[in-house]
């Protein structure tokens, strides 16, 4: 079985009535370099604070 450095899995995140984050998953392998794409407004930096 592969070690993981990082594994998340149904992240949700609302501020108030706004739901940002929803059923976001995340697997990476221990030793891998990886990046987090998307347009503006996709939840990468609330995904990012919510994983650290």
């Amino acid at each position: 079985m592969t070690n993981l450095a990082i594994a998340a899995h149904g992240l949700r995140k609302s501020y108030g009535d706004k739901t940002v984050l929803d059923g976001f998953d995340i697997t990476v392998p221990e030793g891998t370099i990886f990046s987090l794409l998307g347009p503006n407004g996709a939840g990468k930096t609330t995904a990012v604070k919510i994983l650290s």
